[in-house]
């Protein structure tokens, strides 16, 4: 388990957000771009992310937040920060282009240097967080979910003695906005004494979120975060009201988190630690091991409606294990062995779909796993299992410069969106300072196959 430092956390989320990190302002020589290729954006359809049958899927990026992509092109929210012409602070939201193969400003007006707020294409830092603004499509519509860090389950030290603190932040927004960025608006404000986690998930009438409330404990210098009340929220789009769906606690000791979902349900993984741990226990790092290597990964199927959990499997955590959801069947597997299990979620039957060395699951593309050997820095590639027929494949590419693994951003019904390259200076102790992450579409079945056909994006921001 990752234990974050908040303390420190907070502080590279805001040095990141306040340099600009050798990305290349190439502002004034994009104008003309806009205006000649923004046509295309305005005549697409936004693949209408509308849910087959109303049932449920997952409209944030599963690459992180402050991305999106449809059938037309990939949105993103540039990471760094950069003051503005009237000394605010902000970041720019870009646009690649499929069809051109090329990345604008999400902005079509004529002559703008894209250094004000009044630019579609400008998000004002103090509005929109870094890192941890979610972007999705719905509708037809761009919608941008405006939220605070979640440190829950952190802890940080304090260097002086302060007095009892008390969890504070701006409340998180929902926004809507055409497709080519105009007519952004808020439409929603949630209430300011809750944290949204950062998955958003939808049907055909609106969405659905986790909320809970972050509190503070101090126990000498140590302050630790912790979350209650945790609840799954249905927010209708149409007539803009929410409603709460179910508890999110389950008096069981395990905190679930929500992995994907399965037509009308939702899937959910925790630790089974057999008994509520202490904070004492979860930040020792020894106490903390030894508890773990003792629990099972649980998986389990939630009702919203009724809110009652149902408990599909357990995966011991002796080993190190992964899991991916396609449709109606949840994979599974671990340094156990090279098996590759997979579990349908309806009826409860198992079965072993292939075997594999590199049966780490990273991601799915379709009917497609995505897997990686288990030491990552040993095979940088990746390997592929039609879970239709078992069959495996695999690619040879890498970042060109370096030789790490592609880093892959999305999927149309046709291609992948990833990251092949970086502008970059590399360092004497193997690290990188990256410029520019440079992307690129191959087709799923070159990419399978292994075949190093890939079209290029024409980059003018940073990519990240």
């Amino acid at each position: 388990m990752k234990k974050i430092m908040a303390i420190y956390m907070l502080v590279i989320v805001f040095c990141m957000s306040l340099c600009a990190c050798g990305s290349k302002d190439k502002a004034g020589d994009s104008d003309s771009d806009n205006a000649e290729h923004f046509s295309t954006l305005h005549s697409v359809d936004g693949n209408n992310v509308s849910s087959e049958n109303g049932k449920l899927r997952l409209l944030s990026s599963r690459y992180g937040e402050g991305s999106c992509i449809t059938e037309n092109g990939y949105y993103y929210l540039v990471n760094d920060t950069v003051e503005l012409r009237d000394g605010t602070y902000g970041t720019h939201l870009m646009y690649m282009d499929f069809a051109t193969g090329q990345e604008i400003y999400l902005c079509s007006t004529a002559g703008c240097k894209h250094d004000s707020p009044d630019c579609p294409a400008v998000f004002l830092y103090d509005d929109f967080p870094t890192w941890t603004t979610i972007l999705f499509v719905f509708r037809d519509n761009l919608y941008i979910l405006s939220r605070e860090y979640d440190n829950d389950g952190s802890m940080s030290q304090d260097t002086m003695t302060i007095g009892d603190s008390k969890v504070e932040s701006q409340p998180a927004t929902l926004y809507r906005a055409k497709l080519d960025g105009t007519e952004r608006k808020k439409i929603y404000t949630f209430d300011p004494e809750l944290t949204l986690e950062d998955k958003v998930f939808g049907n055909d009438d609106g969405i659905y979120v986790v909320t809970k409330k972050l509190s503070v404990e101090k126990n000498g210098n140590l302050t630790y975060t912790t979350s209650s009340e945790r609840k799954l929220m249905f927010l209708d789009l149409d007539s803009l009201s929410i409603r709460e769906m179910c508890s999110m606690t389950f008096d069981d000791n395990i905190s679930w988190q929500v992995i994907g979902c399965c037509q009308n349900d939702f899937v959910l993984s925790g630790t089974d630690f057999g008994k509520e741990i202490s904070q004492d226990e979860k930040w020792n790092d020894d106490l903390y091991r030894e508890l773990y290597n003792n629990s099972s990964q649980v998986y389990a199927v939630l009702n919203p409606n009724d809110g009652k959990l149902k408990e599909l499997c357990r995966q011991s955590n002796s080993y190190e294990n992964s899991s991916q959801i396609i449709g109606d069947s949840l994979y599974l597997s671990s340094t156990e062995n090279q098996n590759i299990e997979v579990l349908n979620i309806r009826t409860g039957e198992n079965k072993t779909l292939c075997s594999l060395p590199q049966n780490f699951l990273m991601d799915a593309f379709g009917d497609t796993l995505c897997c990686r050997d288990w030491n990552l820095a040993e095979d940088p590639t990746f390997y592929f299992v039609n879970t239709k027929t078992g069959t495996i494949t695999h690619t040879p590419l890498t970042i060109l410069c370096n030789g790490w693994s592609i880093d892959f951003r999305g999927e149309t019904s046709s291609d992948i969106l990833f990251i092949y390259d970086y502008d970059a200076t590399a360092h004497e102790d193997g690290s990188y300072e990256i410029y520019q992450y440079k992307h690129a579409l191959i087709s799923k079945e070159d990419l399978f196959e292994g075949r190093e056909n890939y079209r290029e994006i024409e980059m003018i921001g940073p990519g990240e």
